[in-house]
């Protein structure tokens, strides 16, 4: 038993480090800075926004789908590894206290975010409910009841490999979710306590069909994979990382933006990273997430000039800063080095291609900001927000690419 104890602390251990590492890279000085900026200009505006807060505003309702989309995205962190397929699997009689560590390690960790959730949206609820500090302390508690209830129900389903099964038991839990977290937070606490024996029930329910089942290591193996993979992308960011799996997916619909690149030795680098943008999941999936969510937000910040400006400067340095990793992307590279003026206009090309990109966001910024504010607001918007992409591109993001390169040789 202490061997399995010891196999655990080890692993958190290591896991712990690894992320301390990285986070040092990634928690730098600039990005502090901008953090503190934004933090400082978004608790203005929300203060601003919630003083012209309507009353009919469905703040309940928003609140329950977001922490009910929170406490449903649970997975117990297992830090299992390919290896244990051979050297733990004979052992799976003896690792209750390793699962059992796993779960709690993982309760701990994730709790974090429903309290500060619970911290940014308390001003809201404290302005539409009209409650007080120990009603905010039993929403807390009993949110995070909901959050076990969660990850206890999601290990289960990790004993199943029938999708339909997994897909059915995500539908019943984002319904149950809804109904006792609107239940929660609206201080209807006797049909909380209903539902909460209902999920008792679901819960024993699972437990009595997973008695008989086996633990289904290759499900466990390549969800921890996943999760330690879409940490090493966000660190890749700040950082190269070693350990990062890259993957493409072909989008031949989204080649007439290729056409575009004239074919010269010259472009070389701009068909290169234009390819790559347009293949990689990682960088357009970004892409098209940010806008979609900056352009969401936009939508509900009607006619609040500063407001509109930082979403959208926000979302275009979030933007930028992500898909600047992608200079690297074809360091290991040496045929793009046989054509004469490649690697000369490397730079030149990256630029270019990140340029126009942020460029073609900001336009789609401004189309919303046109649609739902006023012609005065959409000017000095669209003004601030190319102000800010030449700057960052051409200035910031040139220079530190340029000093990274001098840094190598």
């Amino acid at each position: 038993m202490n061997s399995i104890d010891e196999i655990w602390k080890t692993r958190v251990n290591h896991h712990i480090n690894e992320t301390r590492a990285y986070l040092k890279y990634m928690l730098n000085d600039h990005l502090l800075f901008v953090f503190i900026f934004l933090a400082a200009g978004g608790a203005i505006t929300y203060q601003k926004w919630l003083e012209t807060l309507s009353p009919n505003f469905p703040a309940i309702l928003i609140m329950t789908i977001i922490f009910s989309l929170i406490v449903i995205s649970s997975n117990v962190r297992t830090l299992l590894i390919e290896a244990d397929m051979v050297f733990l699997l004979p052992m799976e009689h003896k690792l209750k206290s390793y699962f059992k560590k796993a779960f709690s390690y993982s309760l701990i960790t994730q709790s974090f975010i429903i309290i500060v959730g619970i911290i940014l949206f308390s001003p809201l609820y404290f302005k539409v409910a009209n409650i007080n500090g120990r009603v905010l302390l039993i929403s807390i508690i009993l949110l995070l009841i909901v959050k076990y209830w969660n990850l206890r129900i999601s290990w289960k389903m990790g004993y199943f490999t029938d999708w339909a099964a997994k897909w059915s038991d995500l539908l019943v839990r984002f319904t149950m979710n809804v109904c006792v977290i609107f239940f929660i937070l609206s201080q209807q606490y006797v049909f909380v306590l209903v539902l909460f024996l209902l999920m008792a029930g679901y819960d024993g329910y699972f437990s009595k069909l997973v008695k008989p089942k086996a633990i289904k290591w290759d499900q466990l193996i390549k969800k921890e994979e996943e999760k330690k993979q879409s940490f090493y992308k966000i660190a890749n960011l700040f950082t190269d990382v070693p350990k990062l799996k890259k993957g493409a997916k072909r989008r031949k619909y989204l080649d007439w933006i290729l056409k575009q690149v004239n074919y010269h030795q010259e472009n070389v680098y701009e068909y290169l990273y234009l390819r790559a943008l347009l293949r990689s999941g990682d960088y357009f999936g970004i892409i098209i997430r940010l806008t979609i969510i900056g352009s969401v937000i936009l939508t509900f910040i009607n006619e609040q000039l500063i407001g509109s400006s930082i979403v959208m400067v926000v979302f275009t340095f979030l933007t930028g800063i992500q898909i600047m990793s992608l200079y690297k992307h074809f360091e290991l590279l040496e045929l793009p080095n046989l054509y004469p003026n490649a690697n000369k206009n490397r730079l030149r090309s990256f630029i270019k291609i990140i340029f126009r990109i942020l460029m073609v966001q900001t336009i789609i910024y401004s189309v919303v900001n046109l649609i739902t504010s006023t012609i005065y607001i959409f000017v000095l918007t669209v003004c601030v927000d190319v102000l800010f992409v030449s700057v960052f591109v051409l200035v910031y993001m040139k220079n530190r690419l340029n000093k990274s390169e001098k840094d190598v040789y």
